[in-house]
């Protein structure tokens, strides 16, 4: 009995919970015949082609024609959003602080590739700086290909200001906007209600959850794309199951960041709708897709 109740409990709150205004249409639907879509991950530890939230990482990314590109965002001090996966400065920069006490000026100041190397011995942006990119710069350089946007900023302000931004370029239907903090999530949502999101930590709970006791039909979700890990603490979150549970939610699933050939292949038998990978070259051999030569060797 009570296993019972806490199972109608459970429905119920899941129910409530999810409840929400429709979901926005999700730009990143793969066709039937090509697999999953090729999502460029940003990555600055030096497992990728190029360093992540550079200029250069955009430019080739859109160079390989990747399905899209997935890019980090923080607030500096005077109100514009950067493309930066780590908050302090000393992780990847010649430079030291944290990213939102700084200005932008300040932060032009610095190699945002400095420690960027794919063997630990070799550093080829030392005598080639890379400075930081505004996420209008950003939207510029990559023309019409689909981004995801991830807001790492707890500050509310970072959602205010990313409206502002996909508004002023005419973004909004271009891109996914995720953020792990719900509260900015949530306030994007209601500045921006045309623009498609993906789920926050407790929205993608939530949903494993659900789906465990195929529970998911009960779900209203205000959301329209998950981006999810292959596994978070020994347990693998993105299975078979989970993502018929999206289908049937018509959810877009991708699941990061996904590097091997072993598992490139577990990802598109699954029928995941996207795999973010640090090295979208060889998921594009492998899914035979076309692209463009000589961009297999880092810079």
């Amino acid at each position: 009995m009570i296993w019972l109740l806490f199972f109608v409990a459970l429905l119920l709150f899941l129910f409530l919970y999810a409840r929400s205004a429709p979901a926005k249409p999700c730009i990143l639907w793969p066709s039937r015949e090509s697999g999953p879509l090729v999502i460029a991950h940003g990555n600055d530890c030096g497992n990728g082609l190029y360093p992540g939230n550079s200029a250069v990482y955009l430019q080739k990314m859109v160079e390989l024609k990747v399905d899209a590109i997935e890019v980090d965002l923080w607030l500096t001090a005077d109100g514009h959003l950067v493309l930066i996966h780590d908050i302090a400065l000393e992780m990847f920069s010649d430079g030291s602080g944290l990213v939102e006490d700084m200005t932008l000026k300040q932060l032009q100041r610095w190699n945002i590739a400095y420690h960027w190397s794919r063997d630990g011995k070799y550093y080829p942006y030392r005598d080639k700086p890379l400075r930081v990119v505004t996420l209008d710069e950003a939207l510029v350089m990559v023309g019409d290909m689909p981004m995801i946007l991830e807001i790492k900023s707890r500050q509310y302000r970072a959602a205010q200001v990313l409206a502002e931004v996909l508004s002023r370029n005419e973004k909004q239907e271009q891109v996914i906007v995720s953020s792990f903090h719900q509260g900015v999530i949530n306030e994007f949502r209601r500045l921006s209600p045309r623009v498609a999101t993906g789920t926050p930590t407790w929205d993608a709970i939530w949903f494993f959850i659900a789906h465990l006791f195929r529970a998911e039909q009960f779900l209203c979700p205000s959301y329209r794309a998950m981006q999810l890990p292959m596994e978070q603490r020994g347990i693998q979150v993105v299975t078979e199951s989970l993502v018929q549970a999206a289908k049937r939610k018509n959810l877009h699933l991708s699941v990061w960041t996904v590097n091997s050939r072993e598992h490139f292949k577990r990802y598109i038998d699954m029928g995941v709708h996207g795999i973010i990978t640090d090295r979208p070259d060889l998921l594009m051999t492998l899914l035979a897709k076309p692209q463009q030569i000589g961009l297999r060797k880092a810079a």
